[in-house]
Formats: C-alpha cells, sequence, structure tokens
C-alpha cells in the first residue's frame, strides 16, 4: 500500500513539474518571437525560475533514487 501511494505522488509531482516546465517553455518561446519583448529581460525574468524546477526533478528523482538504495 505504501509503494502504491508514493508512487502515485510521484506521477503527480512528476505531472505538475512537466506542465510547468511547459507553460515556462511557451512563454519563453513567445517572448522570443515577438517584437515588442526585450529578449534579454524575458531570459532574465524567467531563467531562474526554469532553473528551479530543473532543481525540482532532480531532487525528486534523486530522492527517489536514493530511497530505492536503502530498500
Amino acid at each position: 500500500m505504501n509503494e502504491k501511494l508514493n508512487t502515485i505522488i510521484l506521477m503527480v509531482v512528476i505531472s505538475t513539474l512537466s506542465l510547468t516546465m511547459t507553460s515556462v517553455i511557451f512563454v519563453f518561446l513567445a517572448g522570443l518571437f515577438d517584437s515588442k519583448v526585450n529578449n534579454d529581460e524575458i531570459f532574465k525574468i524567467l531563467g531562474p525560475a526554469f532553473q528551479t524546477i530543473v532543481g525540482a526533478f532532480v531532487g525528486v528523482l534523486g530522492g527517489r533514487a536514493m530511497k530505492q538504495n536503502e530498500s
């Protein structure tokens, strides 16, 4: 039961992070090809958010791998 719950939680976390990352990429692309937007500013604003999302992915997958090694 505990393993099934962990799998469900992992799938929800991965789905949420994937959706967020996809949204950030679309905003990057929209800002990149819009002539009204200064490209330097869009990267300054969204760059840290993108790095945080990637870090969360690495943290989730790393924690999952460490847990499996302990079992």
